[in-house]
């Protein structure tokens, strides 16, 4: 039960709030909380914790993690286009919203034509 597993629950209760702050800074619909919840995720495993002073990551990895990638979850950014005329725009305004686990790279919505891009940069 719930009352038993009062460190899951708090858990479960923070990735909850910070999901819940990431939306309320964003348009995005309800839709992305899957994504919201993964890169909540990320982010928590990349913070010490009391009893270690390391993070999870650096426990599991055996390594320093690298911190250089991460973006603010629901900015706008634009990512390249491949375009084959040279004067159509090289760029489309799109939305970050997660990191791809099978490659190098981000997720990116872009609602034009309800699409979801994985982009390099």
């Amino acid at each position: 039960t719930p009352q038993q597993n009062g460190v899951s629950e708090r858990r479960n209760r923070t990735l909850l709030d910070m999901v819940r702050s990431m939306f309320n800074l964003t348009a995005l619909p309800l839709s992305f909380w899957d994504y919201a919840l993964e890169s909540t995720v990320r982010i928590l495993n990349m913070v010490p914790t009391k009893k270690v002073d390391m993070t999870p990551y650096e426990i599991w990895h055996g390594k320093a993690l690298n911190l250089s990638y991460l973006k603010v979850w629901g900015c706008e950014a634009y990512v390249k286009h491949d375009s084959a005329d040279k004067l159509q725009q090289r760029s489309v305004k799109c939305i970050f919203v997660g990191y791809p686990k099978e490659t190098m790279g981000y997720y990116f919505y872009f609602p034009p034509e309800n699409k979801l891009i994985v982009a390099r940069h």
